[in-house]
């Protein structure tokens, strides 16, 4: 468990928006309401409470030193503390929590009460944050779409007129700015949680995704800007995307057994606390009696766990080790909302059903993210193949189109002997342009959109930061393959020999 002094390094500033710690108050108010069906004091319930890794603890933690260290009685100091807090749901709380100690109405009645309402606050506010996702991902393929064809329609104008090179870094500018705003708004309207856990280690897989990222990516990167020097821009994309290539897919596949895992939380939960009610025995020979055929997933954790607590291993340090290798969020706060609570004299059958019941609504909303999301995170990898595609293919024209204007100037001259070369270029249209700039700002343009696509998924998709190289690998391969492969292509149909 993590310690009081640990804590107050970890929570020094609260929140003021409540879309960002929802998950955390329902964390937090949930493992008080385990807590507390053993009836123990205030003071322990605050002093366990504020140990934990919630954002929301440092309410708690301020209200119980007003109580602690300066005298002063709870009533006073919730409300004092509910005076300063920026977000709503937790001044109410803290206000409503004043009220109930002035009524006298009893802390388990009143934590799980609050923690009923909170969840059923959290599970309305998760299910307008996929409403607006879903809607902001269309939003966001049609503003791809757009911007794309606006660039394209800007490109082909540079052929007919001299736009200048205002209109040339503008008309990039727009791009960046377009993807930036996409990223954002994704970013903001998904819901905001955390779904890994590491206490030490974490599990190999993610350990393996860390160490391939940190010893390929820099290397990638080194040599990507040699062979950029040497043999074009591409091959910087095509090493650094196979570099995020190892990382990112290792974060995927770890990504995919927590989401297993915590569809196996409640489950796991609701059985030993049944069992062990049921027996009248310690958690530890509880693990013996359930069947772990029932849970997949766990069971080769559960089976370690099991072997530790026979070998007289602290228990403390037994389920620490349990939860950094399974390395789910939702199983780390589970677990200590149930051990805590039994080990505080609360019912086992009647904690586990608190724990169990919150890990439940939480791995069902994540389900359901799953389902709102991976259209949007996946319909995004072809549109922008096909979007920077297009962008590649009408810069090749232009330089087609330019080499076929020097061409024709040079037969006009030598038809004409020179009558009436000056006259023609003086015309506004049809004119030879410098592409030195316009393929700079093309290849910024392109950059803009590969990184946003590659950020986007994952935000709407959530899990480890890592899985953005998955994401990255894709997006940089596929502009890569565009600018190698497009170019060739086209030079052999627009310009034959």
């Amino acid at each position: 468990m993590s310690s009081s002094k640990s804590s107050r390094k970890r929570t020094g500033k609260g929140s003021s928006d409540s879309a960002a710690i929802s998950f955390d108050l329902l964390s937090n108010l949930t493992y008080m309401a385990a807590l507390a069906t053993g009836s123990p004091s205030r003071d322990l319930i605050l002093e366990r409470a504020i140990a934990q890794d919630f954002k929301t603890c440092v309410y708690f933690r301020r209200v119980y030193l007003l109580a602690k260290r300066m005298g002063f009685d709870y009533v006073r100091a919730f409300r004092l503390v509910a005076n300063k807090v920026g977000a709503d749901t937790v001044k109410n709380h803290l206000l409503r929590f004043a009220g109930a100690i002035t009524a006298g109405v009893s802390e388990a009645d009143f934590l799980a009460q609050e923690a009923r309402v909170e969840r059923e606050q959290y599970i309305s506010g998760y299910h307008r944050s996929l409403e607006t996702l879903a809607k902001w991902g269309d939003a966001y393929a049609a503003l791809l779409v757009s911007i794309s064809l606006v660039v394209v329609v800007s490109m082909i104008s540079t052929m007919l007129s001299n736009m200048g090179r205002s209109f040339v870094v503008l008309m990039t500018l727009s791009v960046c700015c377009v993807s930036a705003f996409g990223v954002y708004i994704i970013f903001r309207t998904a819901p905001s949680e955390t779904l890994n856990y590491r206490n030490r280690q974490g599990p190999k897989t993610l350990r393996w995704a860390k160490r391939s990222f940190f010893m390929l990516v820099p290397a990638s990167v080194l040599i990507g800007v040699f062979l950029a020097f040497n043999y074009g821009f591409p091959w910087f994309l095509i090493t650094v995307g196979l570099a995020f290539a190892p990382p990112g897919l290792l974060a995927w596949l770890d990504s995919a057994r927590v989401n297993k895992v915590d569809q196996e939380v409640a489950p796991f939960i609701r059985s030993l606390g049944n069992v062990t009610a049921a027996l009248g025995t310690t958690l530890s020979g509880s693990l013996a009696k359930i069947d772990r055929r029932s849970l997949g997933t766990l069971e080769p954790y559960i089976r370690r766990l099991q072997v530790r607590l026979k070998s007289k291993i602290s228990p403390e340090k037994s389920w620490d080790a349990f939860r950094d290798e399974v390395g789910s969020q939702l199983m780390n706060r589970t677990t200590r909302m149930f051990v805590d609570g039994v080990a505080l004299g609360g019912p086992p059958d009647r904690v586990g059903a608190i724990a169990s019941e919150y890990a439940m609504d939480s791995a069902m909303m994540r389900a359901r993210r799953v389902v709102s999301a991976a259209p949007f995170a996946f319909l995004t990898i072809p549109l922008h193949f096909a979007m920077t595609g297009l962008m590649v293919f009408v810069l090749e024209i232009m330089k087609a189109f330019n080499v076929r204007i020097g061409l024709a100037v040079l037969d006009l001259e030598s038809n004409s002997g020179g009558a009436g070369i000056g006259a023609a270029a003086t015309l506004p249209v049809f004119q030879q342009q410098d592409l030195g700039l316009l393929s700079n700002m093309t290849t910024v343009a392109l950059m803009s959109m590969t990184i946003g696509n590659a950020l986007t998924p994952k935000f709407a998709l959530g899990g480890h930061p890592l899985n953005t190289a998955l994401f990255g690998a894709i997006t940089f391969l596929m502009t890569a393959f565009n600018m190698l492969i497009i170019p060739t292509i086209a030079g052999g149909v627009l310009l034959p020999e």
